[in-house]
């Protein structure tokens, strides 16, 4: 029987030792154990709550985020593909009430959504009508939101009402008016003892109550609160902003906050390589000559002046005869740089070198392109929308990479964008029922006891978008053939209402039927559709 001979096992015991500093690892079940570069080590972090760190970065961040909103093509027009892929042109109110308890048919209740849409449209698109300074749309207000909240983190907003004399005045029909406001119009201030936790007032369940503003008065800022919610329950204040990023914190900080660095980066290297870029545009022209340099110009001199040497005074006469016949070859044809129709001659044994800057590395497009997408990953869209770089798009990336972030555009539609709007629509519509501007059965009465359903809607943006039309096509009647779909899934993925489009098709095929035009709505066989259909086979029952 072997037997392990003694001295092997402490040897093995020191040699572990000396590795792991005096004491041999054991293993553990914990995190962050194999940390031995000490890379986590030098990364301070600490953790506390959300709201602390919103408060003391985010006017930092704020100002660092618009100023590359500003001053940054890359990050300008990454804004710009945001608010088009969340809001399109518009986000397209959609009414859904329930209106099943308040004596209303399916037809009425259809017909009643159709006058609501279009009045609103009409309100929407009115600057005199719904903004208080006469000057923006809905839509464009919108726009405005969410740039404050792509810089800012969050988009304030408040509700006013014209009474009827500046209705006069001003020559407008509604009161409801809307104004938006700056996120940092409201100071991130937090006095606790007062209830202010961030520029807003909250009561003793953390509700928020009022909010406080800053206004120019005088060319001063003076501070004043409004309510949230008027006494009516409707809102006053509007305040949108993803409670998911920071759940503790009462106050938002802008989406670009963590590539902050990255985009300053990007800036950086454009900054160095166009100076590289400049520096190759700037040359250093030298002329080799195998004439003796300084040191043989001192040689020559000392000869010279040396008495005695034999032949010394023939050799000087010498090298100033080639130098005078380089003179007169340098007066003849002299070197031009600045003359590009001029043949430059040189003297005998002399040759023209041009010393230029290097190039950029083999890596700067590798790196350039990594802090692209680490930009786009952050702000939503994709590499190929922010760099507008397609060479290497196929059908099925651009399809995998929209399929990734669409949903991302649609979170912000819903969480930042339709509140926004659906503020200002309870608001509205609270007035046009109580002038009887839009009817409703039971009057104002029955409409202020059932607000919360008669204003339920949906807010539509603009289509996902498609690498193919025709397959998203024939993916679409898929869906609809094996049932995992309907006709009000498919149109909101094109960002329609499904029934406005089945009234649209029925009124289209009424006038031509009227006209005696074939139906463009059947379905298609043949390569041909119905008529061509019906050719063929008129023809090959001639032929038989």
């Amino acid at each position: 029987m072997a037997t392990e001979r003694p001295g092997i096992r402490s040897r093995a015991r020191q040699a572990l030792d000396a590795l792991f500093g005096g004491q041999a690892a054991k293993s553990t079940m914990r995190y962050l154990d194999r940390d031995r570069t000490g890379v986590l080590a030098m990364r301070r972090a600490i953790r506390r709550d959300g709201r602390v760190d919103v408060r003391e970065a985010a006017a930092r961040a704020s100002a660092l985020a618009f100023d590359f909103m500003q001053n940054s093509g890359w990050i300008a027009g990454a804004c710009d593909q945001m608010i088009v892929d969340t809001i399109g042109t518009e986000l397209k109110l959609n009414a859904r009430p329930d209106l099943s308890r308040l004596g209303y048919s399916d037809k009425e209740r259809s017909d009643w959504c159709k006058l609501v849409e279009g009045a609103w449209r009409r309100y929407s698109w009115d600057p005199r009508e719904c903004d208080l300074a006469g000057k923006a749309t809905i839509p464009e207000m919108c726009d405005g939101i969410m740039r404050y909240f792509i810089g800012g983190g969050e988009g304030f907003g408040i509700v006013s009402f014209l009474g009827e004399q500046a209705r006069k005045r001003y020559g407008i029909k509604t009161g409801t008016k809307v104004s938006i406001v700056s996120p940092h119009r409201v100071p991130n201030v937090t006095r606790e003892f007062e209830g202010l936790d961030g520029g807003i007032f909250h009561d003793a369940n953390g509700r928020p109550t009022h909010c406080r503003f800053k206004r120019r008065d005088g060319g001063l800022d003076v501070d004043y609160d409004l309510a949230f919610n008027l006494p009516n329950g409707l809102p006053q204040v509007i305040h949108v902003l993803d409670r998911g990023d920071n759940p503790d914190s009462p106050r938002g900080i802008s989406i670009m906050a963590p590539i902050l660095k990255v985009i300053a980066q990007s800036d950086q290297l454009a900054d160095a390589t166009l100076a590289t870029a400049l520096l190759q545009t700037i040359f250093a022209a030298v002329i080799r000559s195998p004439e003796p340099s300084e040191e043989a110009f001192q040689a020559i001199q000392t000869l010279a002046d040396t008495n005695g040497i034999e032949g010394g005074g023939e050799l000087v006469q010498d090298f100033v005869d080639v130098w005078g016949a380089r003179f007169e070859a340098l007066k003849a044809g002299g070197v031009n740089l600045a003359d590009t129709s001029r043949i430059a001659h040189l003297g005998p044994g002399e040759e023209l070198d041009f010393k230029t800057a290097s190039t950029p590395g083999s890596q700067y497009i590798p790196f350039s392109k990594n802090l692209q997408r680490e930009m786009a990953r952050r702000l939503g869209i994709t590499i190929e929308s922010f760099s507008m770089d397609f060479t290497a798009a196929t059908y099925s990336s651009v399809r995998v990479a929209t399929s990734t972030v669409f949903p991302i555009a649609q979170r912000r539609r819903e969480r930042i964008a339709a509140p926004f709007c659906q503020a200002i629509y309870e608001n509205w519509l609270d007035e046009q029922i109580a002038t009887g501007s839009i009817p409703f059965k039971g009057g104002y009465r029955a409409f202020a006891a059932n607000r919360d359903k008669v204003c339920w809607a949906e807010w539509q943006g603009p289509a996902k978008p498609s690498a193919d039309d025709y397959k998203s096509a024939n993916a679409a009647k898929i869906r609809l053939e094996t049932g995992v779909s309907s006709l009000a899934d498919e149109a909101a993925e094109y960002g329609r209402d499904w029934e406005e489009t089945a009234a649209q098709r029925e009124r289209e095929l009424k006038v031509l039927t009227e006209k005696g035009l074939p139906n463009p709505f059947e379905r298609m066989t043949g390569g041909g559709g119905p008529a061509v259909e019906a050719d063929t086979k008129a023809t090959s029952e001639a032929a038989a």
